[in-house]
């Protein structure tokens, strides 16, 4: 009995540890199965919410709301008056794509898509000059091109007045797209739709859409007749691209520094949006946007859209309008470190948002009048997107879609123009080289690469040095000349001019506006300056001729007036006012007051 009573406790008492064990084991499992993806602590995750975010490089005036209402749930799940709207006035059936793009799959490469931005709202190219650089990014390994057509496309009907005087034809359109199509790019179109509307809102007869009459960036939000624009813009564009294949179709929608304020706006926020406010107001024009493009270029089409707008919306009313199902940020940082992005940032968008898109630059990114390419600032900061991509690709579900290198061409429609195609092209090949190459970091060989494809004798990232003397790519004329001699012949100018006694003693800035000078020397200063203007007008001439074939006259003469312009008046002034203190024969008496 003994014996057996014995056993009988030990085996009780083996289960009950058992048991036991199993319930430590289960409740450990569930804990550590609710921490967020990514290994992300709570902990983390609320102490990431309490830092202040790294401040960008540039300040913008922020104005959402700070606080959002408990019962924000509730209130975001109202009927969503834009989606209603679109409902009711577009009964046109979506536009199928007809062409599927084939080429070899990424699909295990670091980044699946490799797209390289054509923005259009500055030096747009000739057609020629444009699928000439189609071909060469072709030929590098781009899998796509985002298209930012804003004025250049023939809008017609409403929108027509409002395109460019140089903007393409319908056929120039089908020739762009049809080679990228034969190329095997995805095109992606950009309609903006939020902000970045100034193309459109400059104009008098538009002021009434603006969301503040002082600043035309911003749609107002609650006009119905300024919000059917937009959908125009989508209809028109999203036809045009049909029978080439619409993959993708981006609605911009970054920078919208000011909204909720125009009167139709605040009824709208009134109306609907008492909890949400206007940050409500933009998302729910977002998801009524995105919606409306989706019917009218197909189930399969993706939606994208910036994200510095999305960052700073509550995730709440993210997540009950369903945004997350809809669009794919595009999260862009154009600084060499990334440091406008922090880990709190990836961390909210992955909250709501499965997959996102990186976008680094390749020109037009550096500052506002930036004109020469500073190569290694752009090879910095795609060398560092590769690490951004690689710490938190994890925290989204479906990881990253792949990588848009932008090239801007203005920081907005009313800013002057900054690198421009020609100056940033082997930017360009060696920004998408590094992408394609990803995640090895291999400078020699993808600057080699480039060099490779731009046909060049080495590759030079040395400051606004040229990468080389020597390459055969189209523009490299342009490049050379712009980068290497203007500002050799800027600065020789400059220092004969601050050399020259005869012109320093004589007339100087003094002389001339006081109408004083020794005519004596007058012969001395006048031969000086002519030489130094044919100097400037042979490079001058070098310049346009080397250009002529890439742009349309308007954008060569900005291009001339905004970059070479001030030295040309400069010299041609000292030459009028020579010529004209030359014919004085009476002076004034000393001492004379001096205007200030």
């Amino acid at each position: 009995m003994f014996p057996m009573r014995c056993i009988r406790r030990r085996s009780i008492d083996f289960v009950l540890k058992g048991v036991i064990l199993t319930t430590i084991c289960l409740f450990l499992f569930h804990m550590t199965s609710s921490y967020p993806k990514g290994g992300i602590s709570q902990r983390a995750l609320d102490s990431m919410q309490k830092e202040p975010q790294t401040p960008v490089l540039v300040q913008k005036r922020e104005n959402f709301e700070e606080s959002i209402d408990v019962a924000v749930e509730q209130e975001s799940k109202k009927e969503n008056p834009f989606v209603n709207q679109q409902a009711s006035t577009e009964n046109a059936k979506p536009i199928t794509q007809e062409v599927k793009i084939e080429r070899p799959s990424r699909d295990n490469e670091f980044y699946k898509n490799v797209v390289i931005h054509f923005d259009l709202k500055g030096a747009p190219p000739k057609v020629d000059y444009f699928l000439d650089l189609l071909r060469l990014i072709a030929k590098g390994g781009a899998t796509g091109i985002l298209l930012e057509w804003e004025d250049m496309f023939p809008w017609t009907g409403k929108l027509e007045q409002f395109k460019n005087t140089d903007a393409y034809s319908e056929s120039d359109v089908d020739m762009i797209l049809s080679e990228a199509t034969k190329l095997k790019l995805d095109v992606i179109p950009l309609v903006q739709t939020f902000g970045h509307l100034e193309w459109i809102l400059k104009y008098e007869e538009m002021r009434k859409y603006r969301e503040n009459d002082a600043y035309p960036q911003v749609l107002c939000l609650g006009n119905e007749e300024g919000v059917e624009f937009v959908r125009e813009m989508i209809r028109q564009v999203a036809k045009k691209h049909a029978k080439y294949g619409i993959p993708f179709f981006h609605i911009g929608a970054d920078e919208a520094f000011e909204f909720g304020v125009c009167q139709e706006s605040l009824d709208w926020i009134k109306k609907n949006g008492k909890n949400g406010r206007k940050q409500l107001l933009a998302l729910a024009h977002l998801k009524a946007i995105a919606e409306f493009a989706k019917q009218q270029t197909g189930d399969s089409t993706q939606i994208l859209a910036w994200h510095d707008m999305l960052k700073d919306f509550d995730s709440r009313l993210i997540k009950n309008l369903e945004l997350g199902q809809i669009i794919q940020p595009v999260v862009w940082d154009y600084s060499e470190n990334i440091i406008t992005l922090n880990d709190y940032i990836f961390s909210a968008l992955a909250e709501n948002f499965p997959t996102m898109w990186a976008s680094s630059a390749y020109k037009g990114a550096n500052y506002p009048s930036a004109s020469t390419s500073e190569v290694r600032h752009y090879e910095t900061n795609n060398r560092n997107w590769i690490r951004t991509k690689q710490n938190q690709e994890r925290k989204f579900k479906n990881g990253f879609q792949g990588i848009i290198v932008t090239g801007w061409q203005r920081y907005d429609h009313l800013a002057g123009l900054c690198e421009t195609l020609p100056i940033g092209t082997a930017s360009m090949m060696l920004q998408m080289q590094i992408a394609l190459n990803a995640p090895a970091l291999d400078l020699e060989g993808t600057r080699q690469k480039a060099a490779t494809l731009l046909e060049c004798q080495g590759f030079n990232v040395d400051g606004v040095k040229v990468v080389s003397n020597q390459c055969k790519y189209r523009g490299f004329q342009t490049y050379l000349i712009y980068q290497s001699e203007v500002p050799n012949l800027f600065a020789r100018i400059d220092s004969e001019l601050s050399k020259n006694h005869h012109l320093m003693g004589w007339a100087n800035r003094y002389n001339r506006k006081y109408n004083i000078s020794q005519n004596w020397y007058h012969r001395e200063m006048l031969p000086f300056v002519q030489q130094l203007v044919g100097q400037y007008d042979r490079v001058e001439s070098d310049l346009r001729a080397s250009m002529k074939d890439l742009y349309f006259e308007n954008t060569i003469d900005e291009f001339i007036y905004e970059n070479l312009g001030e030295m040309s008046e400069k010299l041609h002034g000292y030459l009028e006012e020579i010529q004209r203190l030359d014919k004085l024969r009476a002076w004034p008496k000393r001492h004379f007051p001096i205007k200030k």
